[in-house]
């Protein structure tokens, strides 16, 4: 049976479940556009600018924990991709990408819009292919799919020239195939693992959990041990999701990402469980170790590589996070939660909150009030989507979910993603309402997610808090003790010659929008927004004030 390349790259996005397709279409995608006129179970989510594509796509499949599949075009989309690719890359995110390719036919004149498009993709995703002929793209495509899930998951990507979709083969599409994807490997070391944890001193043993915690699934499986050892756990810096219950007793909070005061904190205890890969992350440079060279580190990770890389250890060990505890946990002592441990927990929370209800009152607002506000308005259980960047230690302080999937961050630090990844996880939980807390100079990088959200109808509520400047820029200027510190003068750091109109901005989109001053109003205006439905804009001018 022969049947036209579009039709076969329909038939694998068929079997393997997908529903949406991000793009940003150009003439070399064209044919696929057309075969979608006579598929309205596909539902194409249009984007007016490539980094928005990949932004939802890379929101939509952390949520789903599927691939999402993105259409893009040609060496221009895939150049205008490129940014949010890398922290796709960086957050492990799976997704098959696609480009449009000039006509094969006329490569060889290099034509307007073409390109190595396998060369400019190559750093930025797991493996990169142009398809050759109509033949190999069911195979390929399959291939895509299978490698983009399988540990550790990431991006791929396919080069399609466009009129491989419009020639015929009779070479099949594979069928899918059946892998089971529990990596359930447990280390065999486990008695000495529990015997160097079992024996540390009491308030001497410290758990730090980065993001593969989450993407394991050994949330629950991490509070357990810790509760068993009576031991505190450390959230790897700037971690991208929920690692622990911010409000259990023995979450101790994200460690800071400076060397000194990581090591300070962690140069307290004799020895440190890590859970993760790479979680003692340094941004950017301090100076100094930051895990003291006293404290043995014993190390979890599902990736050897990150075994022992950078940091020597007393022990280390290669497993699945969940199995590998869940493993452990029988042969731990049961210590419980300390006391003192609970009330120091119980008297932070209390602590935040006061100082917080405190600055309401202060104009412009300051930024832990605003953010307190916001989320105090929320069901505690609503997604989040944090590009907030100084802000950001609000989001993760005030967000008191308790399950994974509710927070989201870009580990990657590349800017331009929150945006429009908050509107993948509103599509992906089913058009659930998300908060989306964003800085001003974020939400320049990609202000077309407005256009997307409102073409959608997504209850996405986009909370700019705007400082007008980039004010992490102005604080690593400060901190150089030198020109600009001297000066008081920072070069290209202002945003309010002229401000931006945030409220106009949205307009202009079609979303409605508000700017609200006071942080006591803050939360009338996030309910009326979710009561509402469809996408909100909530400008909230804030001091610079930490």
């Amino acid at each position: 049976m022969t049947r036209r390349g579009r039709d076969a790259l329909l038939d694998v996005l068929d079997s393997e479940g997908v529903t949406h397709l991000f793009g940003n279409p150009g003439t070399t995608e064209l044919p696929l556009i057309d075969a979608l006129a006579g598929r309205p179970d596909l539902h194409y989510v249009l984007a007016l600018q490539e980094a928005t594509v990949v932004g939802m796509a890379d929101g939509y499949a952390q949520a789903t924990g599927r691939p999402a599949f993105v259409n893009l075009h040609t060496a221009a989309g895939l150049g205008n991709a490129i940014g949010n690719l890398t922290n796709a890359k960086a957050n492990g995110t799976p997704l098959v990408v696609t480009a449009g390719q000039q006509d094969r036919r006329h490569l060889v004149a290099d034509p307007l819009l073409s390109g190595d498009l396998v060369g400019m993709a190559r750093p930025v995703v797991k493996w990169a292919h142009e398809v050759r002929h109509p033949g190999e793209l069911g195979t390929i495509l399959r291939r895509a799919f299978a490698d983009a899930a399988t540990p550790p998951t990431g991006p791929v990507f396919v080069s399609i020239p466009s009129d491989v979709l419009d020639e015929e083969s009779d070479a099949p599409v594979p069928t899918p195939s059946v892998i089971d994807r529990r990596t359930v490997p447990v280390p065999a070391a486990l008695d000495e693992l529990a015997a160097l944890l079992a024996d540390t001193a009491p308030g001497k043993l410290a758990l730090v959990a980065g993001d593969e915690v989450a993407m394991s699934g050994a949330v629950d499986a991490l509070v357990a041990v810790a509760e068993a050892l009576g031991a505190p756990i450390h959230a790897s810096p700037l971690h991208g999701s929920l690692v622990a219950p911010p409000t259990h007793p023995l979450f101790a909070g994200p460690l800071p990402p400076s060397a000194q005061p990581m090591a300070a904190i962690l140069g307290a205890y004799d020895r440190v469980f890590l859970v993760g890969a790479q979680p003692f992350l340094v941004y950017p440079y301090t100076p100094g170790p930051p895990l003291p060279h006293h404290v043995e580190l014993l190390h979890l990770s599902p990736d050897s590589t990150h075994v022992g890389r950078t940091f020597p250890v007393r022990l280390g060990l290669t497993g699945d996070p969940r199995a590998s505890l869940e493993a452990l946990l029988p042969r731990l002592p049961r210590r419980g939660v300390p006391e003192d441990l609970r009330a120091k927990r119980k008297a932070e929370l209390a602590n935040l909150e006061e100082t917080a209800l405190a600055r309401y009152d202060a104009l412009p607002m300051h930024p832990m009030a605003a953010v307190h506000a916001l989320l105090r308005a929320l069901r505690p259980e609503t997604p989040v989507v944090d590009e907030a960047i100084t802000a950001g230690s609000y989001v993760r302080g005030f967000h008191h979910a308790t399950k994974p999937g509710r927070y989201f961050f870009g580990r990657a630090g590349g800017l331009g993603w929150g945006m429009p990844a908050a509107l993948g996880v509103s599509l992906a939980y089913g058009r659930e309402p998300v908060l989306c807390a964003v800085g001003d100079g974020s939400a320049m990088y990609s202000p077309q997610a407005l256009w997307t959200a409102a073409a959608e109808h997504l209850p996405v509520v986009f909370a700019v808090l705007d400082n007008r400047q980039y004010l992490i820029l102005k604080r690593g200027l400060r901190d150089r003790h030198d020109a600009a510190d001297q000066t008081g003068r920072s070069v290209g750091m202002d945003l309010d010659r002229p401000p931006v109109d945030f409220v106009s901005l949205a307009a202009g989109m079609g979303v409605p929008a508000l700017r609200v001053e006071k942080a006591g109003d803050v939360g009338d205006a996030v309910r009326a927004a979710v009561d509402a439905g469809g996408p909100h804009l909530l400008e909230l001018p804030v001091s610079a004030s930490l």
